[in-house]
């Protein structure tokens, strides 16, 4: 039984033995000649025997084969040096040229150096340095590299390329030249075969009409010339566009933004927010949607617009560009406020344009017209010009409402305050006046004329100037009726008269902001003050019963 024994462990020791040898001789490197001239000798270095090849050989391992002029082989190392036309041929994909190369046998690896070029398939790998695994098939370099395909051309001082998954990643001083944009950024990953890379981190990229685009990492297709970004802005002609992601078609200059949307303009100091955005470099539209808001800076107060949809127009032509605002458009600032269902503001001129039922107010007055122009001059308001059925409202304290109304006005501005109106046309005013005091109402004087010029003093109405053949009647109270109080086309629209709050909330929040309003406003009443029925004047809290209703 001992001996059986003895026989089996002899024996396994024996295979395990064969097989050892066999792996190593399967590991070590064979050499032989590649010209009639190629000549070896032996020789000792530092105690070591050496053979040194000249005039041409060839290494194999396995599927590896490697080419060079010369070389020294360490056989007790399982390694050698190559100089000279050296290339590795790493079974049918690889193929790496070098000025020179050591290769380790023993763990498969070989360091190339001088000119050295990777080739695979469609790409090369150009370095001075180049570090290959044959094992793993990683090949990598850590002083300057740059990598080519039919698509792309990359660039970075560290650089590892995985040719089983066909991945390249690159650190520090990352350059990407694709065929429609440059890339520059600190660590990317490019997969070779779908042409996508990756980046993770702060990231540039200069597109091929000369667009700036800032992030912080993303996803770029290379060959669809498509990205989607992290936190990035884009750089338009005239616009900066950011937003929390950005996705951007190159080729069809379709750039969209989502997330916290600003869209800046360059050369003026003006803001626009939203939610979505997009920019199309074809039609030269930048789009914000999704609660959008306009801010300028003004010299005393900011400026405020919003609506549905702003856009900002684009053009070589600079009286040309400009910003569009479409749907429920509000305006806001301290003492200016506004709405209408589109307008449009032209940065060159500072000009802005209010169409279809535009209504502004200033302090206690309220202007509308058919369109409405507001000049900005010097980051102040500086002149307005209504054009067809301009009509001016303003309450006094007893609540009546002074009224003018023509064809067209035209409202000059000191420092943001009105200081005077021309109305040019076919005027019509009602204006109330009141006793000394404001307690009572003395009679309404009604004028008509061709021309007439309004004085404002801290933006209240302060006097009346008529011209070119006034004619004028005054009504004492008790003669007084509502029909004959209000011109053709009076309408008092108080309510809609936008807040702050109103013009930068999200629409859905809108209403409930404005019924919070509403429940904590102890309402005013618009009723106009009217003789009671003995004659007399109406004072403040004067109670009179006209037409079955109590009106106070």
């Amino acid at each position: 039984m001992n001996k059986e024994r003895l026989f089996f462990g002899i024996l396994i020791t024996i295979i395990f033995l064969m097989v050892g040898q066999f792996d190593a001789n399967a590991q070590r490197l064979k050499h032989e000649p590649t010209t009639p001239n190629s000549k070896l000798k032996g020789k000792r270095k530092n105690g070591e025997n050496i053979i040194e090849f000249v005039n041409g050989v060839k290494y194999t391992q396995k599927s590896t084969i490697i080419f060079c002029d010369s070389s020294l082989f360490y056989k007790k190392k399982n390694l050698f040096e190559a100089y000279g036309n050296v290339k590795i041929l790493d079974g049918d994909s690889v193929t790496i040229t070098a000025e020179s190369l050591i290769y380790y046998g023993r763990d498969k690896k070989a360091s190339l150096i001088g000119n050295v070029v990777y080739t695979s398939g469609d790409k090369r790998l150009y370095t001075d340095k180049l570090d290959y695994d044959i094992i793993s098939k990683v090949s990598y370099f850590f002083d300057g590299g740059r990598l080519i395909d039919e698509q792309n051309d990359l660039t970075s001082k560290i650089g590892y390329y995985y040719s089983r998954t066909d991945l390249a990643v690159f650190y520090d001083s990352v350059r990407l030249k694709a065929e429609t944009f440059d890339l520059a950024t600190d660590t990317l990953k490019y997969f070779t075969i779908p042409k996508v890379a990756y980046t993770d981190g702060p990231t540039t990229i200069v597109s091929e009409s000369g667009n700036t685009i800032d992030n912080t990492g993303g996803k770029y297709e290379t060959v669809k010339e498509k990205m989607e970004l992290v936190g990035g802005k884009v750089e338009t002609v005239d616009y900066y566009l950011e937003g929390d992601e950005l996705f951007l078609d190159d080729y069809t200059q379709y750039y969209k933004a989502t997330g916290n949307v600003k869209l800046t303009a360059k050369n003026n100091d003006v803001i626009i927010t939203g939610d979505e955005g997009y920019y199309d470099k074809a039609s030269g539209l930048s789009k914000v949607y999704g609660n959008p808001v306009m801010k300028k800076i003004m010299a005393i107060d900011t400026f405020y617009m919003s609506a549905d949809t702003l856009v900002a127009v684009e053009s070589e032509i600079d009286s040309a560009k400009r910003i569009l605002g479409f749907k429920d458009v509000r305006i806001f600032k301290e003492n200016l406020q506004g709405i209408t269902d589109s307008i449009s503001y032209f940065l060159s001129d500072s000009i802005i344009f209010m169409y279809e039922d535009p209504v502004l107010w200033t302090t206690k007055n309220q202007i509308s017209g058919d369109t409405i122009s507001l000049l900005i001059k010097e980051k102040y308001v500086d002149k307005m010009n209504l054009y067809r059925n301009s009509f001016m409202v303003s309450q006094d304290t007893l609540r009546q409402f002074n009224q003018v109304k023509g064809r067209n006005m035209v409202a000059e501005f000191n420092l943001n305050d009105i200081e005077k109106i021309h109305v040019l046309g076919n005027c019509e005013s009602l204006y109330f006046a009141l006793s000394q005091n404001e307690d009572y109402l003395i009679g309404m004087n009604k004028v008509t004329c061709s021309n007439m010029i309004m004085l404002f003093k801290e933006n209240e109405l302060s006097g009346l100037n008529f011209y070119k053949k006034p004619e004028a009647s005054m009504t004492p109270p008790h003669e007084l009726s509502p029909a004959a109080m209000k011109l053709p086309g009076f309408q008092w629209r108080s309510d809609e008269r936008p807040t702050l709050s109103y013009v930068l909330l999200r629409p859905e929040k809108i209403k409930k902001a404005v019924a919070e309003e509403e429940g904590n406003s102890k309402g005013d009443d618009n009723s106009p003050t009217l003789p009671n029925g003995d004659g007399n004047l109406l004072k403040k809290g004067d109670t009179i019963r006209l037409e079955g209703e109590e009106k106070q």
